[in-house]
């Protein structure tokens, strides 16, 4: 790890400030035990007796004396040279030290209101998730075991405000808006939640510095950081790398009301398996709550113009007393078939030039849009060909129906900070756990008797798995709609090959095998020689499929199949 051997204004600034906050907190400790007598009279009255103009007055006196103290800090270290990480506005520093200067709880408490309230409800709501109406019982319960007067709030109102406003609306008021004064329907509301990146990433990153200063290397010859992606954008550095991997899902949150949430995750590639993958080390970027599906310039717009910020400049974390300049980097955007091509703003996966990679047009076979492997187009699209056929879309749509110009329906956001297609990669669990093996295995069930099928559930029960593996098929292969990834996963990496020798003809065991064989080089691959045996098999099982069953299979999912082996070359 690259560090500095000098502090900057700002790590000397909350020095300081943290001094005199501690002055701050023994002043009120010792003018407690004068005051404990009048508290007492106080309390005995039942009256609360705090002046709420006295506190305003006090607030703002004490806000103008951080500003003094910080012009006087300026001015106290002008030798210091700003460079390209000192980021960080001070204005920022002042609202946060104006924020702890907020009233204490009660007279001689050395916590203020609001740090008090947000450790009651971190602890309430993370901790222990209660609900609201209990936590404002317990609330009430406390304000009584307190001294009195005390400041604690006892209504979700008085909490809520404690942080800060919060604005809701029903009703537009952009008067070129086309639902101008119109109160809006329950399927308009949308519901959006920025997180701070910063202060996301610096929480993890002062967790798990250890592991990143690591000089031994703890990622697997397969990971992301073996890859030449990533390679050639942390070699032109000599400093500090987060990079951040996107990733992106839909989820219903009310089933009647058909109410659903998307949430934006992001995780940082220099953590090593498993590590990376912890609930603990996920960023929470954004939410999005609604009844209709996000727009990504409207969703992420936030979220990707704090990321490029981070990209341009850089930042700067102060750890165990060490200061830690860090360059920010993204790797890739990550997210299912129907997903992407919400977030891309591009055809969908059952439609004409679906493919994000390549050129290749689908044809309408009367039932569905397939992708048939002699009429494949494999010259690959590139960034900017990708923008000009967005900006075409754009001028080309109306008010009524959107433009499509070679499955290119409009600009997205996320393309301020992906390079399109070479960091938008195709998603391993849904494309093949859960897409081509249950369809492969629905076609199965079709061809085998019922005393293989029976065979195979009996295989499948009776099949002994390490310690690690925590796995059980609940489900008969002939119900495989309800298996989940993990299933599909351990049966195409391990189960398939033989389970499909011993039940399945030799045409269709044969064909699977490649399949499997094909998926677990590229799973774990040991060398660039695996990668390139596996697109040699990818292209035999795509070119054969039609042979061993029918042309109804070479859907775009299939199609996908033959850029993995790009994928694994840049990405791991």
């Amino acid at each position: 790890m690259y560090k500095k051997c000098f502090y900057s204004r700002r790590v000397i600034y909350r020095r300081k400030r943290r001094l005199q906050k501690i002055d701050y907190d023994r002043n009120y400790s010792t003018s407690s035990s004068a005051s404990s007598s009048s508290s007492s009279s106080s309390s005995d009255s039942g009256h609360e007796t705090y002046d709420v103009n006295q506190y305003g007055q006090n607030a703002q006196s004490i806000a103008s004396d951080i500003m003094t103290a910080s012009n006087k800090e300026i001015s106290a270290y002008e030798n210091y040279h700003d460079d390209e990480y000192d980021n960080i506005n001070i204005l920022n520093d002042l609202q946060e030290n104006a924020l702890q200067q907020s009233p204490p709880l009660y007279d001689g408490c050395r916590f203020s209101t609001i740090k008090t309230v947000k450790m009651l409800m971190d602890f309430l709501i993370s901790r222990v998730s209660l609900d609201k109406s209990n936590i404002i019982n317990l609330m009430k319960l406390i304000k009584m075991i307190l001294p009195v007067p005390n400041a604690l709030p006892i209504s979700w109102k008085s909490i809520m405000k404690l942080f800060g406003k919060i604005n809701l609306s029903s009703n537009c008021t952009n008067d070129r808006c086309a639902l101008y004064k119109r109160t809006l329907k329950t399927n308009e509301i949308v519901e959006i939640v920025n997180l701070d990146v910063r202060t996301q990433l610096k929480s993890i990153i002062t967790r798990n510095i250890n592991l990143i200063k690591q000089n031994y290397n703890l990622f697997p010859p397969s990971d992301i950081t073996s890859a030449s992606f990533y390679k050639s954008t942390t070699s032109n550095t000599n400093s500090n790398t987060i990079t951040i991997v996107l990733h992106t899902d839909g989820a219903p949150l009310v089933r009647s009301a058909k109410l659903c949430i998307w949430p934006c995750f992001g995780s940082i590639v220099e953590l090593p398996p498993p590590v990376r993958e912890y609930q603990t080390n996920i960023i929470l970027l954004a939410l999005w709550s609604s009844k209709t599906k996000p727009d990504v310039n409207v969703f992420l717009k936030q979220t990707i113009d704090d990321i490029e910020y981070l990209i341009t400049n850089g930042t700067t974390f102060y750890i165990n007393n060490v200061e830690y300049n860090f360059v920010v980097r993204t790797q890739f955007f990550l997210a299912d078939l129907p997903a992407k091509a919400l977030f891309l703003k591009t055809t969908s996966f059952n439609g004409y030039y679906a493919c994000n990679y390549c050129m290749t047009k689908g044809f309408w076979n009367g039932t569905s849009v397939i992708y048939p492997y002699n009429k494949n187009d494999l010259q690959l699209r590139t960034h900017r060909e990708f923008i000009a056929a967005a900006k075409e879309a754009e001028e080309k749509a109306t008010e009524k129906r959107l433009a499509n110009v070679q499955g290119v329906k409009g600009l997205s956001y996320l393309l301020r900070i992906f390079s399109y297609p070479i960091q938008i990669v195709l998603d391993y669990m849904h494309l093949v756990c859960l897409g081509h093996v249950s369809s492969i295995i629905k076609r199965w069930c079709k061809i085998i008797d019922k005393v293989d099928l029976l065979k195979i559930d009996n295989m499948l029960h009776s099949a002994k798995y390490p310690h690690n593996v925590h796995v059980t098929y609940t489900e008969s292969i002939m119900a495989v709609e309800f298996w989940k990834a993990k299933h599909s996963r351990l049966f195409v990496l391990y189960l398939g090959v033989p389970i499909g020798i011993s039940c399945l003809p030799i045409l269709n065991a044969s064909h699977w095998v490649v399949y499997c064989l094909l998926i677990k080089l590229l799973h774990t691959p040991q060398s660039g020689e695996d990668v390139n045996f596996a697109e040699k098999l990818i292209h035999l099982y795509c070119r054969t499929i039609v042979d061993v069953y029918d042309e109804s299979l070479e859907l775009y999912s299939l199609h996908a199949h033959l850029h993995l082996p790009s994928q694994v070359r840049l990405h791991g």
